[in-house]
């Protein structure tokens, strides 16, 4: 598969779904993780946003899902305690 072009793997990555994004090596995985990829995927689960990285951006929008899921969780349970903001990390561009 790697004798293929990159354009012609990034057409056949963005058809498979998240599930199936599974790398072989090094190389697949960085086309994986390109905006190529993962942009389409986070416009159709989130808004539109300006980023430089969707791979990255899409994990923290859900660990930002995940945590409102638990608060309203313990919110309903009437055990909150003590919750500490999230802090959105910083992350490098992507080379494609």
């Amino acid at each position: 598969m790697n004798n293929a072009p990159d354009e012609i793997l990034l057409q056949i990555l963005s058809f498979t779904s998240i599930t199936d994004l599974c790398p072989i090596n090094k190389y697949l995985l960085m086309l994986t993780r390109t905006n190529v990829i993962w942009k389409p995927l986070f416009v159709s689960r989130f808004e539109e946003c300006n980023s430089n990285n969707y791979f990255e951006e899409y994990h923290w929008h859900l660990t930002i899902e995940k945590h409102q899921h638990r608060y309203q969780r313990q919110w309903t349970l009437g055990c909150v305690g003590k919750m500490t903001p999230l802090e959105k990390p910083k992350w490098n561009k992507t080379l494609l």
